[in-house]
């Protein structure tokens, strides 16, 4: 995930400069997050790189299912994709424009993995205490994971705080070997 997220990430900054320049920001949004769900569709997954399939004939597909949300850079934007073998992305690149889009707001995503699940008064301490850290605003989304025995694992952009039981444990491994 995180090499793909490597290689997203010129075309979603790609996207996002460019609809920030001409404020079309929740045009490309929406067309991106359309896109993303058009090559996640498992109908349409086998065409992606099928060696009969030209993309020319899947740039023609896709355009027709997202017409609505298409204008001509947008629909370029696809073909670029396209001809680098990256339409496989869309879910990534719209992940990153999203950030992007968020970071220019003001607002950072915060996500909390907990053994357990959180309460909204807890989400809402971590937000307040996350928000004085990074000086923004944030958005706070939660996962229940049980392999953490305890605690929680906060990811805040590409910073990572593991105050969980299960790190806290292998990181004694790590003293006592």
């Amino acid at each position: 995930m995180q090499e793909k997220l490597t290689i997203a990430r010129p075309y979603a900054l790609a996207a996002f400069n460019y609809a920030e320049d001409t404020a079309a920001v929740p045009a490309w949004s929406a067309m991106l997050e359309m896109l993303a769900e058009v090559v996640s569709r498992s109908d349409l997954q086998p065409l992606i790189g099928h060696p009969r399939v030209s993309s020319a004939q899947l740039c023609e597909l896709i355009t027709a299912i997202l017409t609505q949300h298409l204008n001509e850079k947008r629909t370029n934007f696809i073909r670029v994709l396209l001809d680098a073998d990256r339409l496989d992305l869309a879910p990534e690149i719209a992940e990153l424009f999203e950030r992007h889009k968020a970071a220019a707001a003001g607002v950072v995503d915060v996500r909390v993995e907990s053994a357990y699940a959180i309460s909204s008064d807890e989400q809402q301490r971590i937000a307040v205490a996350v928000s004085a850290m990074v000086g923004k605003e944030c958005e706070v989304s939660t996962a229940v994971n049980s392999d953490l025995i305890g605690g929680a694992v906060i990811t805040v952009g590409d910073s990572v705080i593991d105050i969980s039981l299960r790190g806290r444990l292998r990181a004694l491994e790590q003293r006592l070997i």
